[in-house]
């Protein structure tokens, strides 16, 4: 079995009839499945010692090895029930995870509707039923995490649910309130996250859920959680809380929640918190309740502490912090309530410890961040700058390395932030100048306002000299060509980027020439192209964040952090790898008018020639797609061929650094969704991804019987799926995209296409979201 064309539900289906099509959803809206699959394998074979292979897996459910591998790699493939639950029982996959793989097998479960609107008797009585859970704070979410009913406990407890729109993953996930209310909110990001993604797989096509998936991963964070975590949950049993709330002056109190689904809304859930036995300050259980804990950690462990952990005093409370425990009583003192705060170096962790009445300590082991946010006024305090340092060097990354490249990361937001409101001030005090006192400037050299042209100008002109030489770049060297070693520079890239993003450059900076990064020629390989991108585009995007736009051409990727004012552009040049920033409109202008002007009586010289082939504009909410220029249509096959060519081979060595693991692909298709009388050909679908390289797809649907087996092996065609033709060039290696663009033009002739002309391009798209474009493919859309 192979993969399943861009927007054929069909070959994805159940029998191999059309009426079958709806049943599985398409590839591109399964998000994250392929990434569980392979998660879920490793996860198994550790449990089990010994290494579970594709082959196994696949040969094990019936199928092939190839037909597992394209499913890890997130090509649709048809998948039965059967097959869910040997894998689910290969994979010792849970009840939760199996339901989800199952869900994908069926392309979700029946849409999600909206819920009825309060006055309906079903909510009135829902109402009813949450009112009656008092004082246990109560809610009612619908399908996609809305909170669409809750009982004055929760109103008072969590303020936020009386809000338009509120979300429960939204807020848990996204709010900075949240991430302080949950004592080890990481942990919740994580439970939250897993029942985000059985939503996703149980309703993949709803356009909510996929905002608020969006949404979620623009925080790098929570993105990394989604993308390395595997769990998948459809709702928290049993799940045990402890949490700081205003409603209880922030002393640390434990909750466990149980889930109901109502049968009258079974898409809903009900939540209901209720305290631990022990816990209410009003319990008659007494003392003997509340569960104890005397064995402190060992100083070695970096396991949490388990729940309810209470210590007969401080000073025991405090030695959960390990034998390396440092006090701080500044900060504890700031927090009031009597509390005794105690960072553990080797947990990275602060040990949270209150008194109760009965003279025991209630014990909470939370982040330095939550401190952190808890009392910002420690700046402030005379003598805690110590203790402030030392939970934010809690916060940072162990590694040395890792954490001057955090602190530089936030540094520069933090200082942008600065120079905005410095400009704000300059601009007030413009307006008003006697009556407020004139702004700070740039630097102590001169006391002039920051939007002083002059003063701006020579400081670019500073940087800009600072930047040759801590790359090596001699002045006089011409084209960008790099004249020393540049192996050390690491940080000067990320300086670079950082100043060409965030401060506004000079006049210097958009004429110099770009500055060569890594300088590769015609003898470098692909491989270590792609390496060299991959290792610079990870430096920056670890300083300035993802690119606007991913990109490239025939010479290499164009990758660009775009604004409506300046462009910072890393592709590549004359001497290799390199980075500039030029005007967004000059240089969006100047590559307009190469391809407009660039008509070369050779299709080979002319498509080398563009200064891209393809674009993906990042993002799943693009409300204004930015206009791109276009090739015009091929007069002749030997153009459409050496298109093909240019953009696949692009692709092929540019995707993986880019993208990942995601699949582009387009489809090609008679214009005007007609053919000839004639004609045989329906749709060929290209697709490209880093597991399988270069793959064709070519519908041979158009007669019952299909064209005959030894026909299609004859024209180089390996597998028949659902009336499906597929070929893959995986092992061509770099030679593939070649062979592929010659394939396909070779096939739709074959099948009766007489000119490019009578062709279009449908169904452009990647997998992983974004808007994809193809200006370099000489098809009209």
């Amino acid at each position: 079995m192979g993969a399943a064309p861009l927007g054929d539900e069909a070959a994805r289906g159940g029998a191999g009839s059309d009426a079958d099509a709806d049943e599985v959803a398409r590839s591109g809206q399964v998000l994250g499945l392929a990434g569980l699959l392979r998660a879920w394998r490793k996860a198994a074979s550790q449990r089990l010692g010994q290494p579970i292979t594709q082959k196994e897996i696949g040969e094990g459910a019936g199928r092939s090895e190839r037909w597992y591998r394209q499913l890890e790699s997130g090509v649709g493939v048809r998948l039965e029930r059967q097959h869910c639950e040997y894998i689910g029982k290969k994979l010792l996959l849970g009840r939760d995870e199996l339901q989800a793989l199952i869900f994908y097998s069926m392309g979700g479960a029946v849409a999600a509707g909206s819920a009825p609107g309060f006055e309906s008797p079903t909510r009135r009585a829902l109402q009813v039923l949450l009112d009656q859970q008092m004082p246990n704070p109560t809610w009612l979410l619908d399908a996609r995490w809305n909170v669409i009913g809750y009982n004055e406990a929760m109103k008072s407890w969590c303020p936020w649910v009386m809000e338009p729109g509120a979300n429960l993953l939204r807020w848990g996930l996204l709010s900075d309130e949240a991430r302080t209310t949950f004592v080890d909110w990481p942990k919740h990001a994580v439970e939250y996250l897993a029942m985000l993604r059985f939503s996703m797989l149980r309703y993949p096509q709803d356009p909510e859920l996929g905002v608020l998936l969006a949404d979620i991963t623009k925080d790098p964070f929570l993105a990394d959680l989604w993308e390395t975590r595997s769990e998948v949950t459809e709702a928290r049993q049993n799940f045990y809380y402890r949490v700081s709330l205003p409603e209880h002056d922030f002393r640390v109190v434990e909750l466990e929640s149980q889930t109901l689904f109502p049968a009258s809304l079974p898409e809903c859930r009900i939540v209901i918190m209720h305290w631990l036995p022990g816990i209410e300050s009003e319990s008659t259980a007494g003392p003997a309740a509340r569960p104890v804990v005397t064995e402190a950690r060992s100083q070695h462990s970096v396991q949490p502490l388990p729940g309810q952990v209470t210590a007969p005093s401080a000073a025991e409370a405090a030695s959960y912090a390990g034998d390396d425990a440092v006090p701080l009583p500044i900060i504890s003192e700031l927090l009031g309530a009597d509390c005794q705060l105690t960072y553990g170096p080797t947990t990275r962790t602060v040990i949270w410890a209150t008194p109760q009445e009965d003279g025991r300590w209630d014990v909470a082991e939370v982040s330095p961040y939550t401190v952190i946010v808890r009392a910002p006024q420690v700046i402030y305090v005379e003598g805690a700058s110590e203790e402030y340092k030392l939970l934010a060097r809690g916060v940072l990354p162990r590694d040395p390395a890792d954490a001057v490249q955090r602190i530089q990361s936030i540094t520069a937001h933090l200082r942008r932030r600065i120079e905005l409101l410095e400009e704000v001030h300059g601009e007030i005090w413009q307006a008003n100048p006697l009556s407020f006192p004139i702004p700070g400037a740039r630097s102590t050299k001169a006391q002039r306002p920051l939007w002083d042209a002059n003063v701006h100008s020579a400081d670019a002109e500073a940087r800009a000299t600072d930047w040759d030489v801590a790359l090596g770049i001699s002045s006089t060297d011409q084209m960008g060509h790099v004249a020393g070693a540049v192996g050390s520079a690491d940080v000067d890239i990320a300086d670079m980027a950082e100043e060409f993003h965030f401060v506004h450059p000079s006049e210097s900076d958009f004429q110099r020439d770009p500055v060569i990064l890594r300088p590769l020629d015609e003898d470098t390989s692909a491989e270590q192209r792609e390496a060299a991108t991959a290792e610079v585009l990870a430096i920056i995007v670890e300083r300035i964040g993802s690119p606007t736009f991913y990109g490239g051409g025939v010479a290499g990727p164009v990758i660009r952090w775009r604004d409506e004012h300046r462009t910072v552009l890393l592709d590549h040049g004359v001497g290799g790898l390199q980075l500039s920033v030029r005007r967004t409109a000059e240089l969006e202008a100047k590559e307009r008018a190469e391809f407009e002007n660039g008509k070369p009586d050779d299709p080979t010289t002319y498509f080398s020639s563009l200064p891209y082939v393809w674009q993906l504009q990042s993002g799943n909410d693009i409300t204004e797609p930015l206009a791109v220029p276009a090739v015009p249509p091929a007069p002749d096959w030997r153009w459409l061929e050496e298109s093909l060519k240019a953009l696949l081979r692009a692709w092929w060595e540019q995707l993986p650094t880019q993208i990942g693991h995601d699949t582009a692909g387009f489809n090609i298709e008679p214009r005007g969704g007609s053919r000839r009388s004639r004609s045989t050909f329906i749709t060929l679908s290209v697709l490209c991804s880093r597991d399988d390289g270069v793959l064709l797809l070519v519908d041979d649907r158009a007669e019952p019987d299909g064209t005959p087996s030894e026909v299609m092996a004859g024209r180089g065609w390996h597998d028949r799926i659902m009336g499906w033709w597929q070929r893959d060039f995986y092992d061509l290696g770099h030679e593939g995209p070649a062979a592929a663009a010659r394939m396909a033009v070779e096939e739709m002739r074959l099948r009766g296409v007489d000119s490019p002309a009578e062709l279009g391009m449908t169904e452009v798209r990647c997998e992983g979201g974004g808007l994809l474009t193809l200006p370099g493919l000489a098809l009209r859309p």
